[in-house]
């Protein structure tokens, strides 16, 4: 691997694969991360699942919880040296994520997440952080060794600790501290995701540095900066052309340098940075490439190509693929 500096990871980010049944990881899923947590991977994070009490983004989301499902996955990866991870999310009641990757021209989406999170009450809050403690108790029971909230892409835990939106985040923000602690305290890595634009002006203009700084103090093991939300600009969460990689990879990085004492994951497609003189508390977090080529780390000339097969909800189908599993010809 090029790029090589001491204690430098590298990380398959959390997707949301559809491989569920009944809430829970099917075969499918297994294989899925098995194929890919080997090759000197740290961790393999398991995405978008959906807190105990909470609610998925769309109808094929797995809920964590003590099925014996759950320890056959976390087996399925540690047995191939990479680090059994999971990402706890939640939506809301009567959340609809949009098909398309933009809205429609004259629709103002920044106000549903406002509304949102103006209608979210004290126990609103509290219970979706008694959903993330319930949910990391069952994830480290199965052998999970590493927990990530999802706090961004305008899902629930992110309505909640932006003060841009919210009047709990103080509040969450002193629970997610907690959450950390607890973790590091029985030797388990915590990560929390954000995203470092929404994808309205307006709103990514206003105050946000001093939010960053708050995640930036918290005692989380990494920070995983990613970008976008959902009913804004899926485009930021996916980039793919050139300058929306390099926009996502500098802003990272400035965050990074703001920040040095915080451990960061970059992401975004970012192996086109991979050869640059990345700092010292940057680590390499990858996805779309991972899923499209199970050996990436072995074999970089062949990863993603954009064919959009693995945006599955957005194609209407119920779980990823990718046209690179595909037999040639057809």
């Amino acid at each position: 691997m090029r790029n090589f500096v001491e204690n430098r990871k590298y990380f398959f980010l959390a997707v949301n694969t559809g491989f569920a049944q009944s809430g829970l990881p099917d075969a499918r899923c297994r294989d899925f991360y098995r194929e890919r947590s080997r090759h000197g991977l740290h961790c393999s994070i398991v995405g978008n699942v959906v807190t105990p009490g909470g609610t998925g983004s769309n109808d094929v989301c797995a809920e964590i919880s003590g099925a014996p499902a759950w320890r056959q996955l976390t087996e399925s990866i540690s047995e191939c040296g990479a680090l059994p991870g999971i990402q706890l999310a939640s939506a809301w009641q009567g959340y609809q994520g949009m098909k398309r990757f933009v809205p429609n021209a004259g629709a103002d989406p920044l106000e549903e997440y406002r509304s949102i999170a103006t209608s979210l009450s004290g126990k609103d809050a509290r219970a979706a952080f008694d959903g993330l403690y319930r949910g990391t108790e069952f994830a480290v029971k199965a052998g999970f060794r590493h927990v990530q909230i999802h706090a961004g892409h305008g899902y629930l835990f992110n309505l909640l600790v932006d003060p841009r939106l919210s009047r709990h985040s103080e509040f969450s923000l002193e629970e997610i501290r907690r959450w950390a602690r607890d973790l590091a305290a029985m030797g388990i890595e915590s990560s929390m995701r954000i995203s470092i634009w929404a994808g309205h002006p307006v709103f990514d203009d206003q105050c946000r540095d001093q939010f960053f700084s708050s995640v930036a103090a918290l005692p989380v093991s990494y920070v995983d900066v990613s970008a976008g939300f959902y009913n804004i600009n899926k485009r930021l969460i996916y980039p793919s052309s050139s300058s929306q990689i390099s926009d996502r990879v500098k802003a990272t990085l400035a965050f990074a340098s703001c920040h040095p004492e915080t451990q960061v994951i970059l992401s975004g497609k970012s192996a086109l940075a991979w050869d640059a003189r990345l700092p010292p508390n940057v680590h390499i977090g990858i996805c779309r490439d991972l899923i499209a080529n199970p050996n990436f780390l072995l074999d970089r000339a062949r990863g993603c190509t954009s064919c959009m097969k693995c945006h599955y909800f957005s194609r209407g189908v119920s779980h990823l693929t990718c046209g690179q599993w595909e037999p040639k010809g057809n």
